[in-house]
């Protein structure tokens, strides 16, 4: 109960805090959300090499739900159909290499189904953000192959931009409400290099690993170590304590032990064997004579004896200080001495 007194003091109950505040946020939302993006990122790379080693297969055959835009994103599909090059829309914010670009939007009339979306590709933003001319999709009914794409969330309000709505986000619906077309709403298409209509193809990502697994197995690394840290600074604390209480009971064991050596009393007796006063007289040199105290020979005595030399009062001030308090000065060097020992260990 003594040592959790200790640690009931405002710092160590806010570091308490913070240390499982921390915890708490490493566990439940850091690590989490690492990991999620990680399990994302392998469920695309996943579609993405399953959409490689597919061969395209008709839009209906591969599209049987709603889900399946996000499902089998990236999948190469087949689709019959006439472009309308009048309902065209920009992606604009985007860039390849390094370079801006704008990607072309335009709307697919196939023969069996509702309208689509489709990506042709992209062209280079000209100077001071001007739209070149790009080739228009060629009329008649064509067959195109494109890759399955998810709707992206964001704002995709359209702004006006050379005559064209340009948007920030792909959002069939926004786009098609401003184009006129009931577009289909999960998803849209982007469509492959070589195709008719086509620009230059949109890039499509890579496989690759990603920092996001081991972001995640960091969180969780932070999250024991925060409290690990805790317990031992605390452990650290304790152990300091005790070695502190430990120097001082050595220091009073021998304050105490030098005030029993110097506590002999001074009125004691000298080395001829007479009592002697705080100063060391001699006591018997008051009296004067010698037992008889007859004589002018005794007298003499005596006051030979009052001749001893007398000891310095500043030393003696000294003695009964010492007598008192021990040797301070000694206790405090040793006290000194015991703490650089322990930093340098």
């Amino acid at each position: 109960m003594r040592i959790l007194r200790r640690f009931l003091t405002p710092g160590w109950v806010i570091g308490v805090l913070a240390a499982a505040l921390f915890a708490w946020a490493c566990f439940a939302l850091l690590a989490p959300w690492q990991l999620d993006k990680s399990d994302d990122l392998d469920a695309r790379n996943a579609r993405l090499a399953e959409s490689v080693e597919a061969e395209p297969a008709p839009l209906a055959q591969v599209v049987d739900g709603p889900q399946a835009y996000a499902e089998r994103e990236w999948r190469l599909v087949t689709l019959t159909g006439e472009w309308r090059p009048d309902s065209e829309a920009l992606l604009r914010l985007r860039s390849v290499d390094g370079e801006l670009v704008y990607q072309v939007l335009t709307v697919f009339d196939p023969v069996d189904g509702a309208d689509m979306l489709v990506n042709r590709g992209y062209v280079l933003v000209g100077e001071n953000n001007a739209v070149p001319d790009y080739p228009a999709a060629p009329g008649g009914e064509v067959e195109i192959t494109a890759r399955l794409r998810v709707t992206e969330p964001g704002e995709a309000e359209p702004v006006p931009m050379a005559g064209l709505p340009a948007v920030r986000v792909v959002d069939p619906v926004v786009i098609g409400d401003t184009l006129g077309h009931d577009l289909v709403s999960e998803g849209y298409l982007q469509l492959a290099g070589g195709q008719p209509g086509s620009l230059s193809p949109a890039p499509i990502p890579g496989i690759e690993n990603g920092p996001y697994l081991s972001y995640g197995l960091q969180w969780l690394a932070f999250g024991v170590l925060a409290p690990a840290a805790l317990i031992y600074f605390a452990w650290a604390e304790i152990r300091a304590r005790r070695r502190d209480a430990e120097v001082a009971a050595a220091d009073a064991d021998q304050g105490a032990g030098t005030r029993d050596d110097d506590a002999t009393p001074t009125a004691g007796v000298d080395a001829r064997g007479g009592d002697t006063d705080d100063l060391g007289r001699d006591s018997g040199g008051a009296a004067g004579g010698d037992t008889t105290g007859g004589d002018t020979a005794g007298g003499d005595s005596g006051g030979g004896d009052r001749g001893t030399p007398e000891l310095d009062e500043a030393s003696a001030r000294d003695r009964a200080m010492r007598a008192r308090y021990g040797d301070r000065n000694d206790a405090e060097q040793r006290r000194a001495f015991r703490r650089a020992d322990r930093l340098r260990t």
